[in-house]
């Protein structure tokens, strides 16, 4: 019986720690619904989240993304750096990608050049 509740006890305080700490927010944002299906595909050879994390990425940073082309990265970085750093994206005027820019609020604070 004793085992078996500091079991239980152990359980318990483990669970509340992991419910404890905060999600990490640029797992999120590669996970987010707001990605193409397309872009996503691309996740399993381009390894977004290592490759972000490689560089140190944190939320309050400033990017500038240079040719984002068809957004791939900026699907990930917009809404990761929407409350606390900034994105720019060196996309030129018009076009295909200031149409995505225009379709989502997440998109709504990415600074286009």
């Amino acid at each position: 019986m004793k085992t078996w509740l500091a079991a239980t006890f152990v359980l318990a305080a483990s669970a509340s720690t992991a419910l404890a700490q905060p999600a990490d927010p640029l797992k999120a944002a590669v996970a987010a619904d707001n990605r193409t299906v397309g872009n996503v595909a691309r996740d399993a050879w381009r390894h977004p989240y290592e490759t972000l994390s490689f560089f140190g990425l944190k939320p309050t940073d400033t990017v500038v993304e240079l040719t984002p082309g068809g957004g791939w990265y900026t699907e990930i970085l917009a809404p990761y750096l929407r409350d606390a750093g900034q994105l720019y994206a060196a996309a030129g005027e018009g076009g295909r990608f200031k149409a995505k820019m225009d379709s989502s609020s997440v998109y709504g604070k990415v600074k286009l050049t």
